[in-house]
């Protein structure tokens, strides 16, 4: 702790501050924005596919993410010596990452507006084919 300047209690005590309001801005914009916006991506599709849909990324997506970063990170560790020499390749890994995050965030767009169409134009025809009748 003497490295990083953090000898005295009074910069300790800020480096602990620092720390806790970033976690909580962290979990706060998890909770307020990444999980509803998943939980949106499931709307527009039928219940059958939504308990598929939700059981396949909950259960694969989230372990198959959790051990591929850890085995990155463990490779980097192995390759470099040390995850700060692997640094520039964790930023090029993060980046691409980043971009194919994006990326799939947009087509993902255009599907669900195009699926949200589909089953306003179905709902439009049920209602027709009911005042027909």
């Amino acid at each position: 702790c003497i490295l990083l300047g953090l000898d005295s209690p009074t910069r300790l005590h800020i480096a602990v501050i620092l720390g806790t309001i970033q976690s909580l801005l962290s979990k706060t914009s998890k909770y307020a924005l990444f999980d509803p916006t998943t939980q949106m991506a499931y709307i527009p599709l039928d219940p059958d596919s939504k308990v598929k849909g939700k059981a396949a990324i909950d259960v694969l997506g989230s372990r198959i993410g959790k051990s591929g970063g850890s085995l990155i990170q463990q490779v980097l560790v192995f390759a470099f010596g040390n995850i700060i020499s692997a640094a520039p390749v964790v930023a090029v890994i993060f980046y691409s990452v980043l971009f194919a995050w994006i990326s799939a965030a947009n087509k993902l767009s255009s599907l669900f507006v195009a699926q949200t169409e589909m089953g306003k134009a179905n709902q439009q025809m049920e209602k027709e084919k009911a005042k027909a009748e």
